[in-house]
């Protein structure tokens, strides 16, 4: 049996409130009009003054052009708060719009209860955000254990087989043996490597600046780049935990990203402070490229999307053959 499914029709048109009222004010002052020409009508001895008549029309026009301009004047700051809540940038780092001066009390309600609306909504914001990225973080923690306590513990397992085998093999198959060894003390190697990625225990231990340290030290051996860390370490204390995270897992993808496609010579990790702000970035002198044609490759759409979980935002600068600098900017509204 099909299904026809029907599209809701949308919504008519409304009249605006100012028309609404101008139109029942008009109606009655034409009420008044109309009940004043049938009076004279019938019930006077003589036809109305003609030119009494028509002064009392022009009465009634003016009467109602008046009337129109002002109510038009006293719902204009009305239109004025609409108007400042259709401009709201909910994204983040979205500033909020300047509201009008009330000048009735009606619409000083209004401004109230709009700013507690949008309290509410950015700490609702603020809160999601949090249990978010904890729960991105245990379920890499989680992950990290496995790799670490089931994946590790079996290979460490065949590579104690391996070993007590190659004691009494052949002399033909021992050199086998050590390259399947070789291989999996590799493979090893890159389990523990994937675990501390997934979760630095640097980051829970000693806090972000020395994980930062561990992180650029071991990308300087691995891509054999010239890696430079500058902190300042006030600008580092000021975050907060999901903050700190953020941070680490932008700079971890900004030296992923270097060592991958950059083939840069010389490499800057950096978190300062500018303007009350805490500004964390990647910077490279590498092939660089143009943002509006990659913008969403490179990881750089997860960093924006984490950075807007804590509250911040994420900017590219890059061009052909100018490096690039990745830079995570956490407003001062975060700061405790």
């Amino acid at each position: 049996m099909s299904t026809i499914l029907r599209r809701a029709p949308a919504p008519l048109a409304k009249p605006q409130l100012i028309t609404q009222v101008l139109a029942v004010n008009a109606a009655l002052i034409c009420g008044t009009l109309l009940a004043y020409t049938v009076a004279a009508t019938f019930h006077a001895d003589a036809a109305p003054d003609r030119p009494g008549f028509l002064l009392f029309v022009a009465g009634v026009l003016a009467t109602i052009l008046a009337n129109g301009l002002l109510l038009r004047r006293r719902f204009q700051p009305l239109e004025r708060v609409i108007a400042a809540m259709e401009r709201v940038d909910f994204g983040p780092g979205g500033r909020r719009p300047h509201l009008p001066e009330a000048d009735s009390e009606e619409v000083l309600r209004l401004h109230a209860a709009f700013e507690r609306m949008l309290d509410r909504l950015e700490a609702e914001r603020a809160r999601t955000a949090a249990l978010v990225l904890r729960a991105q973080e245990e379920e890499r923690a989680r992950l990290a254990r496995d790799l670490h306590d089931e994946a590790n513990q079996a290979l460490t397992g065949v590579l104690l087989r391996l070993q007590a085998t190659a004691q009494d093999a052949p002399a033909a198959l021992r050199d086998e043996l050590r390259a399947t060894q070789a291989v999996a003390t590799q493979a090893m190697e890159e389990l523990v490597r994937l675990a501390r990625e997934l979760r630095p225990a640097a980051l829970d231990d000693l806090g972000l600046a020395a994980a930062l340290r561990t992180q650029v030290d071991a990308f300087a051996r691995r891509a054999g780049v010239h890696a430079e860390l500058r902190l300042e370490q006030t600008a580092v204390d000021a975050l907060l935990a999901d903050e700190q995270l953020v941070a680490y897992r932008l700079v971890q993808e900004g030296l992923s990203n270097v060592a991958r496609h950059a083939r840069a010579r010389h490499v800057v990790v950096e978190a300062v402070a500018d303007d009350g702000d805490v500004v964390v970035g990647v910077r490279d002198d590498g092939e660089g490229f143009d943002p509006s044609v990659r913008a969403g490759g490179l990881g750089l759409q997860g960093m924006r999307e984490r950075a807007a979980l804590a509250g911040g935002r994420v900017a590219i600068h890059s061009s052909p053959g100018c490096g690039t600098t990745v830079e995570l900017r956490l407003p001062r509204r975060s700061r405790p």
